[in-house]
């Protein structure tokens, strides 16, 4: 079975635009993501953010909102799936609006992917990071912490044609996943190049703020080496889906 990758918004939160391309200024409104892999297994690429309501918490000046169907269980449901049918999740990093709505596999044989590094660093981060992994520093416990994690060491095949693979930068264990579909190579590459205007086609790659700039920069170059179909991770382009109006 040749494997195919389907991109679904499961909701949107408000953003300073600079944290996706670091040369603009302003508030943009960006999508949350979850990737659906179709092969020999059943992949997902991130599971997005919270409820609403636990955001509006924790994180309130995003103003994170889910459209009815949005959330994790109905895009699956509409896709024909049940969470007992996905095979395993790939966390791209521990940024909270990836990594929630792991509930669902709870009572399920999933297996659940993030990078050795990335794990590590999340549990104890620098205090400049605590709030975006939601760190036991600050009160809070993030919504990984229970679940049963396998760390990945660097680059690792996961089923046949799909590869997941580090790419450091935005945070310290990024990693993105390759896809061999008919046609060609499609790159989840997630927050490794965040929208299409990271990577315009007359310069080089522009970063947001990541927290490594030159590992950011590599792991870039290294996504559009690979990709001959790139996915980033806050890119309306790739849905089927509009922007609900939040700025």
């Amino acid at each position: 079975m040749t494997p195919t990758v389907t991109p679904h918004c499961c909701g949107s939160f408000r953003v300073d635009e600079r944290l996706l391309v670091g040369n603009r200024s302003g508030v943009v409104e960006a999508p949350s993501i979850t990737y659906l892999i179709e092969a020999e297994e059943t992949i997902l690429v991130d599971t997005g953010f919270g409820s609403v309501e636990l955001m509006d918490r924790r994180h309130p000046g995003y103003g994170c909102h889910r459209e009815p169907g949005q959330d994790l269980e109905s895009i699956l449901d509409d896709e024909g799936y049940t969470p007992a049918d996905v095979d395993a999740v790939v966390l791209s990093h521990l940024d909270w609006d990836h990594c929630y709505n792991l509930g669902p596999f709870d009572e399920c044989e999933t297996d659940i992917y993030v990078q050795r590094e990335e794990l590590a660093y999340a549990v104890a981060p620098y205090p400049l990071h605590a709030d975006r992994y939601e760190a036991k520093s600050l009160g809070r416990e993030p919504p990984w912490l229970t679940v049963d994690l396998t760390a990945l060491g660097g680059e690792t095949e996961l089923a046949p044609g799909i590869t997941a693979f580090p790419t450091p930068g935005h945070t310290v264990g990024h990693q993105s996943v390759a896809v061999e579909e008919d046609g060609g190579t499609t790159v989840v590459a997630v927050d490794a190049v965040q929208t299409f205007e990271n990577v315009p086609d007359d310069g080089d790659p522009v970063p947001g703020l990541p927290m490594d700039d030159l590992a950011w920069w590599e792991s870039a170059n290294e996504v559009l080496d690979r990709a001959d179909r790139l996915l980033p991770g806050h890119e309306w382009g790739i849905l089927d889906a509009e922007p609900a109006g939040l700025v």
